[in-house]
C-alpha cells in the first residue's frame, strides 16, 4: 500500500482535478488517491477504506474543470459520504470496533472533501492546459473560459506553431478587464509583444506597447515601459531602449531586470565598467524574486557580466542569449517577476489555498 494523497495540499489538489480529467474513471482516481495503484483487484476490494476513496473520485469528478465547458464543473450531483461511527465494527474485518482500530491510523482518510479554492482551480487549469491533445482545445467555447485559461491555451499554440490563434486569445484577454488576481497582465502585454514582432509586425507591437503605456491597465506604467526597453533593445534601437530603460527606472529603482537592461545598453556600447555596475545592481535587487526566479537572474546577470569583465561583445558568439533572450521567453519570464503576487502556482501556500479546500 503506497502513501495516500493530501488534498489539503493545494498542489495535490490540482492535480488530482487533472487526473480527473484526463483519466475519468472513478476506481483508477480512486486508486490514485489511495496510493494503492500496485494493489490487485482483491487487494484493493479488501482494503478498509475503498469506499470512501470512491467518494473522493465522484466528488473530484463532479468538481473537476471541464473542457468542454470552459473548464467550469458540471452541476454536482447529490453523493452522500459514507459515514461509520467511532462504536460501529471497523470496516477492516477486525471486529474491533472503529475508534479502536483504524480510527486514529495514518491510513485512516479525512473524508470531508470542499469545493477546490480559485486558486486551486486557476493551478488545475493552468496544468490541464498543457496536458490536453490540440484537437480537444480546439473545441474549447473561448467565450466561456477565463484569462487563465486563453493565456495558457495561447502559449500551447504558439509553441505548436500557430502563431495567429495565439495572438487572437492574448488580444481576447488584453481587451478584456484584466481583474483576474491570478494573471501577470506585464507578462502577456510582453508575450503579445514579442510575437507580433514574430509574425513581422513590428510596428503593430511598437504601437500596441506606446497604448498600453499611455493607458495602462491592470499594471504601472514602468512596467510597459520596461517592455518597451526590451523591444527597442531586440529591434537593435539602443537610442529608443535607453529613453525607455530610464523610464522604467524613475518607475522601480529597485527592480533588477532594469538594471540589467541599463547594463545591457553600458555593454553595448564597450562602457564595461559602467555595464558591470548595472549588472552588480541587478544581482543586488534580485533577491525581490522567488528563490527559483533569483537563481534565473543570477546565472544570466553573471553570464554577461563575466563577458562584460572580459571586454567581451554581448554580439560575439552568444548573441542569443544576450540579445535575442531580452524579447524572448527566457528573460520575459524575469521582466514579470519583480510582481508576482498574481502568478498562478505562486500563492499555493497562501492562506487561500491551504485553509479553504475543505469543509
Amino acid at each position: 500500500m503506497g502513501v495516500p494523497k493530501d488534498l489539503n495540499n493545494p498542489a495535490v489538489y490540482a492535480e488530482a482535478l487533472v487526473r480527473a480529467v484526463l483519466a475519468p474513471s472513478r476506481e483508477w482516481l480512486a486508486d490514485w488517491l489511495a496510493g494503492a495503484e500496485e494493489m490487485s483487484a482483491k487487494g484493493r476490494a479488501e482494503y478498509p477504506f475503498q469506499q470512501w476513496y470512491l467518494y473522493f473520485a465522484d466528488r473530484l469528478l463532479d468538481m473537476m474543470p471541464q473542457p468542454e465547458l470552459g473548464f467550469h464543473p458540471r452541476p454536482k450531483r447529490a453523493v452522500a459520504a459514507p459515514k461509520v461511527g467511532r462504536n460501529d465494527p471497523c470496516p477492516c474485518g477486525s471486529g474491533k470496533k472503529y475508534k479502536q482500530c483504524h480510527l486514529e491510523q495514518e491510513e485512516s482518510p479525512d473524508w470531508k472533501i470542499g469545493s477546490p479554492t480559485p486558486t486551486i482551480r486557476a493551478m488545475a487549469v493552468a496544468k490541464l492546459v498543457h496536458e490536453l491533445p490540440l484537437a480537444r482545445l480546439d473545441k474549447i467555447p473561448v467565450g466561456l473560459a477565463s484569462p487563465i485559461a486563453l493565456t495558457e491555451m495561447a502559449a500551447v499554440y504558439q509553441d505548436n506553431g500557430r502563431l495567429e490563434d495565439a495572438l487572437t486569445l492574448i488580444k481576447k484577454v488584453l481587451d478584456g478587464d484584466r481583474q483576474d488576481p491570478f494573471l501577470l497582465y506585464d507578462y502577456w502585454i510582453a508575450r503579445y509583444a514579442e510575437w507580433l514582432v514574430e509574425a513581422g509586425r513590428e510596428k503593430e507591437g511598437e504601437q500596441f506597447l506606446m497604448d498600453e503605456y499611455d493607458h495602462p491597465r491592470g499594471v504601472h506604467a514602468w512596467q510597459v515601459a520596461q517592455k518597451l526597453a526590451a523591444f527597442y533593445i531586440d529591434q537593435g534601437d539602443l537610442e529608443n531602449a535607453e529613453t525607455w530603460v530610464e523610464t522604467a527606472l524613475e518607475g522601480d529603482k529597485k527592480n533588477p531586470f532594469n538594471h540589467y537592461l541599463k547594463g545591457m545598453l553600458a555593454h553595448f556600447d564597450e562602457m564595461w565598467d559602467a555595464a558591470v555596475a548595472s549588472y552588480q545592481q541587478a544581482i543586488h535587487f534580485s533577491d525581490r524574486f522567488r528563490a527559483e526566479e533569483q537563481a534565473y537572474m543570477k546565472h544570466l546577470v553573471n553570464e554577461a557580466m563575466t563577458r562584460a569583465e572580459n571586454r567581451q561583445s554581448l554580439d560575439e558568439e552568444e548573441e542569443e542569449e544576450g540579445t535575442e533572450g531580452v524579447e524572448g521567453e527566457e528573460v520575459d519570464e524575469m521582466e514579470g517577476a519583480g510582481d508576482t503576487e498574481g502568478a498562478v502556482g505562486q500563492r499555493d501556500e497562501d492562506a487561500e489555498g491551504t485553509q479553504g479546500n475543505r469543509q
